[in-house]
């Protein structure tokens, strides 16, 4: 009986012992740490949809449901997020929390401001959104992995100079040109180009392929071009380079049965001034 008695009571401090693990809080934290890497898009009061790519945020434990987050980025500067509040569950972890960013612009020297994050992390997969309210008229910075995507970076209207040439003339110039580029339901791109010294060209369906920092586009597509009102449609090849932060965009439009071969190639930025002798 005493025997019993004892397996009984084993059994009752076994069954008490369980339910204590059971009920230990889940650390979300365990979820949520690591190093992420990923893209970035920006957008403020003076510009939108901003793209910067070999971003990173790295993510480590400093108490039960808070996290400690840091983004250090070559284009906006240091983030650092202490003790982030954690909620929602292992499978989707939350995430809000307030803390300083420390960037400069143009060499200058850096200055701190106030800012917060939120975002969550979805099954290994993290989106976090900066904000920064007292920088560029508002800041918000979104963190994203993987690779940046064309959609991301390729649309957008392109303003600046161009430079033809062919079989009877090079290197004349155009100034206050401009190029569109839309994205098309299937993932392609149209560009348009309409333009007073060269007609218009239309390229429905531009590929883009991604390689180092930057989007090689392709297609072909048709100009119509004329004097005097005689205007006649041409074939036309496109070729274009547009790298992840728009810095030095340049695109070509070949038309080979006009003048023995036109080239426009296109240049953003201001049209340089002719030499003089």
């Amino acid at each position: 009986m005493k025997k019993l008695q004892l397996l009984s009571l084993a059994l009752a401090m076994f069954a008490l012992s369980s339910c204590s693990n059971n009920d230990e809080p889940e650390n979300l934290a365990d979820s949520a740490v690591g190093n992420y890497s990923g893209y970035t898009v920006a957008s403020c009061a003076y510009f939108s949809n901003m793209a910067a790519d070999n971003q990173s945020v790295a993510i480590s434990s400093s108490a039960i449901n808070t996290a400690n987050i840091s983004f250090v980025s070559d284009t906006w500067g240091t983030f650092t997020i202490d003790d982030a509040t954690l909620t929602g569950s292992g499978d989707n972890v939350v995430i809000s929390g307030s803390g300083k960013c420390s960037m400069s612009h143009a060499g200058s020297q850096a200055k701190e401001y106030d800012c917060t994050v939120e975002g969550n992390v979805a099954g290994k997969t993290l989106t976090l959104t900066f904000s920064c309210p007292a920088v560029m008229g508002g800041l918000s910075i979104e963190f994203r992995q993987g690779d940046v995507p064309a959609d991301v970076v390729v649309p957008g209207t392109y303003k600046g100079y161009t430079e033809a040439k062919s079989t009877y003339f090079a290197g004349m110039m155009a100034a206050d040109q401009q190029i569109v580029i839309a994205k098309n339901s299937d993932g392609s791109f149209k560009v348009t180009y309409s333009s007073d010294t060269w007609g218009e060209f239309v390229v429905d369906n531009v590929a883009a392929e991604y390689a180092s920092g930057k989007f090689t586009l392709s297609g072909a597509g048709t100009t119509s071009m004329g004097m005097n009102g005689n205007v006649k449609d041409y074939e036309c090849e496109f070729a274009g380079e547009v790298d992840v932060e728009k810095n030095d965009p340049s695109f070509t439009f070949t038309v080979p049965a006009v003048m023995g071969g036109l080239t426009v190639t296109f240049h953003s930025g201001d049209m340089p001034e002719a030499e003089s002798n």
